[in-house]
């Protein structure tokens, strides 16, 4: 008891650099989270405003484009020429061939597979397929349509930040 030393342990010593560890450990992860961020923005972007809005618009001219064509083969007789049929057909092959962003990459799907199926809507009216199964496909490409529409909303408003 005449040596107050011995009774104090070396826990206050333990604790202390424990405290440091911990404390040094979270300034290293508050300096690395803007370093990483400012990497992923910078190097990686899967979706940067001026690209998207690029493609965006390409995809719409393609989309307009189409429509227009559309428009005509409609009005066409089951054996009328396969020219604006062809037409469609090359409209949709330019678009599969456009690069975009990694997150329009689902808009650019719905848009293709509108086109595909209006495509095959037209070849089986041509070929005297059932109105039924006709039907079917334009209903099956006017839910593309819209999911194109929607998807294109979306990423336009969550560029650049859009995660796919």
């Amino acid at each position: 008891m005449n040596n107050p030393g011995e009774l104090n342990s070396q826990e206050p010593v333990r604790s202390s650099n424990h405290l440091r560890w911990v404390a040094g450990i979270l300034i290293v992860l508050f300096l690395l989270a803007p370093l990483g961020i400012y990497s992923w923005r910078y190097l990686y972007n899967p979706c940067e405003v001026e690209a998207v809005e690029q493609a965006s618009a390409f995809l719409s001219i393609q989309l307009k484009t189409y429509d227009g064509v559309y428009q005509v083969a409609a009005t066409a007789s089951r054996n009328a020429p396969d020219h604006p049929v062809t037409v469609l057909q090359q409209i949709l092959m330019d678009t599969q061939e456009v690069a975009v962003p990694t997150c329009l990459q689902p808009a650019k799907s719905e848009l293709v597979n509108y086109m595909g199926t209006v495509i095959l809507a037209f070849q089986s009216y041509r070929a005297g397929e059932t109105d039924a199964k006709i039907l079917r496909l334009v209903r099956q490409s006017d839910e593309q349509y819209g999911n194109f529409k929607t998807e294109l909303k979306e990423i336009k408003k969550c560029a650049p930040y859009c995660f796919p």
